[in-house]
């Protein structure tokens, strides 16, 4: 688990895949999961009001959560969420070493960065130190920018 506070009111939470190990990948199942998740970590990150959760999950790597405060509530010990699933998102992964990545599968790079597809990368815990995970609009923003290699 890695948690990123972004902003005032806005987190970055990433669990691993040992937290999906025994459940079945639907969005009804995944809701719950990340309310349980959510609720057990409400003291430490101080949690209070109603927060849009976009949860982007992938099979091998596991849940990306993107929490946003929208309202704080009047009672302290409130807590609600608005959990959005997106469970077929592309997921790449950005380096700035070229050498790290598979050969003979397909790479794209911008001014500084390579890029691929996470589902092309066999052995993925190898390389994990050597760059991040890019999703959602941060992805899309960038891919305007790429070139294949």
């Amino acid at each position: 688990m890695k948690v990123e506070k972004v902003g005032a009111q806005q987190f970055f939470i990433f669990f691993n895949i040992v937290y999906l190990e025994n459940i079945q990948l639907t969005k009804e199942n995944i809701i719950q999961l990340v309310k349980q998740l959510l609720k057990k970590l409400k003291n430490k990150l101080m949690l209070r009001g109603f927060y849009k959760v976009k949860v982007y999950v992938h099979p091998k790597i596991g849940l990306f959560l993107s929490l946003l405060r929208l309202e704080e509530f009047e009672y302290e010990d409130t807590l609600d969420f608005r959990v959005i699933v997106f469970l077929d998102e592309k997921i790449y992964f950005k380096t700035k070493d070229y050498f790290i990545l598979p050969r003979d599968v397909d790479v794209y790079y911008d001014k500084k960065y390579f890029y691929c597809d996470v589902d092309s990368i066999p052995n993925l815990l190898s390389i994990l130190e050597f760059g991040s995970f890019i999703f959602g609009k941060e992805l899309y923003n960038s891919m305007v920018s790429w070139q294949k290699c």
